[in-house]
């Protein structure tokens, strides 16, 4: 089980260059992983993509004859219709990946694609059919049996093995990345579109609005903190860019002003619901949880986004405002006094003068410096951890003994209280991103992935020079503050 590769246009084999938002570079190393995979895994064996397999958002636009300014500018809204089409490019930039997903189901596996946050599209029938389609004709060209395209499958939000584990990408518990209604396979002809945009998370937002216009040094940051490193990063090393970026994104601004003070729409609002409540009964019916599935959605973040968001905007701005006052007023008292002493100097009018213009220069530099530490000092807050509460519940709930997430791109291996079998895992990415503010001695990408055998499941990573899995670096961390002495 693997998840958030963020697969975007890939190699154009006509330039032969990589898209320049493109963040999965790793198209051999998944085929050797996947023919790894034919050769290791039991014959009843699935690889299971956990979400944000397809990257939807981080893209760069092909405006359609016809399209708005915004839309020649960030791209048509995702909709099924647009997802498939991005689904093929995405397919013809990586065929690689193509042939990793068919080495699998030639050699009699099962390939599962569940949905996460950037490719939520990939439910709809329309990106199924692409993707069907283009496993079809790769299969077919290789000479594969008939029968192995039936072990292409889908599922809309989880899969759950009863008994033994539940599997989601697990943005749904994440306030910045939840959806309100994040099954929409019921929806009407022409309600896509409204609803993609109504029902937007915050992290989706600046995905497409802001972070695609740093280019190819964007990262993917899925959560506050990361957002925090990035913004770090960037005021440290570009910091010119970082003002160009957000002048030129005086309609990000404006955008974003108005998502946060718009009300949502009844008539949008009203078919999600529908769509929505529609899945759920016939989920809840066919996994056999019923009422279960439900109380699981209830766990869901969506509507705690923008206020959390705001809420920590405000906050980081009250303690830099705070910050600069307590400067200023120290820099006030500095200068009065040296002023003070300056003027009581006997000495001509050019030693003072040059003396006030040192204490000016010194000042200026003592209250630039304190700003900066200000803006670049990481908050000693430790962050709420949404998906371990979450993926706790959710063990009660169903009965699984494991809970596999993916999204936060952090590999996670933890015991759950609910039993000495119970465990909750992060299947993490197969891209690098900001994620610790030191330098850790292990691997930035580990092309990580879990496999369960019978009740039993570990995390590893895949390692192409070896041709095999090793089990993943993980650091002892201290999850609690220590007690105090």
């Amino acid at each position: 089980m693997v998840s958030d590769l963020h697969l975007g246009r890939g190699r154009n084999p006509a330039t032969r260059r990589w898209s320049r938002l493109e963040a999965f570079l790793y198209d051999e190393d998944f085929l050797a992983f996947c023919r790894w995979l034919g050769r290791d895994a039991g014959p009843a064996a699935a690889l299971v993509l956990n979400g944000d397999v397809f990257d939807f958002l981080r893209i760069e636009p092909e405006p359609a004859p016809g399209a708005t300014s915004a839309e020649q500018r960030y791209g048509p809204p995702p909709t099924p219709e647009s997802a498939a089409r991005l689904t093929a490019d995405i397919l013809a930039g990586h065929p690689l990946f193509l042939e990793g997903l068919c080495e699998v189901l030639a050699a009699g596996r099962e390939v599962v694609l569940l949905p996460g946050n950037h490719d939520l599209e990939s439910q709809s029938d329309e990106v199924r059919a692409v993707l069907r389609q283009a496993v079809a004709a790769r299969l077919d060209a290789r000479g594969a049996p008939a029968a192995a395209l039936a072990g292409l499958s889908f599922e809309s939000w989880f899969l759950h093995e009863p008994g033994r584990a539940w599997i989601e990408h697990g943005c749904q518990y994440d306030p910045e990345n939840a959806f309100r209604f994040h099954l929409r396979r019921g929806l009407a002809p022409g309600a896509a579109a409204a609803v993609a945009e109504g029902d937007l998370p915050l992290g989706n937002f600046l995905q497409r609005y802001l972070y695609n216009a740093f280019g190819s040094i964007t990262f993917i940051v899925p959560s506050s903190r990361a957002n925090y490193r990035y913004f770090r990063w960037l005021l440290a090393n570009e910091p010119r860019l970082l003002l160009r970026i957000v002048f030129s994104q005086a309609r990000f601004v404006a955008q974003l002003l108005r998502r946060l003070a718009r009300l949502p729409s009844a008539a949008w609002a009203d078919q999600a619901e529908r769509a929505h409540q529609a899945e759920l009964a016939a989920l809840g019916e066919r996994s056999g949880l019923g009422e279960a599935v439900r109380a699981v959605d209830a766990l869901k973040a969506a509507g705690a986004n923008v206020v959390q968001a705001a809420t920590g905007l405000f906050r980081q701005g009250a303690k830099l405002a705070a910050g600069a006052a307590g400067v200023a007023v120290g820099a006030l008292a500095v200068f009065t006094a040296s002023s003070a002493a300056i003027g009581a100097l006997e000495a001509g009018v050019g030693w003072k003068a040059l003396l006030s213009l040192l204490v000016y220069l010194a000042l200026g530099t003592l209250a630039a410096v304190g700003l900066v530490a200000a803006a670049l000092r990481m908050p000693r807050d430790r962050p709420p951890r949404h998906l371990r509460a979450a993926a706790e519940q959710i063990a009660a709930l169903t009965g699984a003994p494991l809970v596999v997430f993916g999204h936060t791109h952090e590999e996670v291996v933890e015991p759950l209280p609910a039993g000495a079998s119970s465990w909750y895992f992060n299947t993490g990415t197969w891209i690098g991103v900001f994620t610790h503010d030191v330098l850790v001695p292990r691997e930035r990408v580990q092309l990580t992935f879990l496999r369960i055998r019978g009740a039993e499941a570990e995390l590893l990573h895949y390692s192409p020079g070896r041709d095999a899995a090793l089990p993943v670096v993980l650091l002892e961390e201290d999850l609690d503050e220590p007690p105090s002495a």
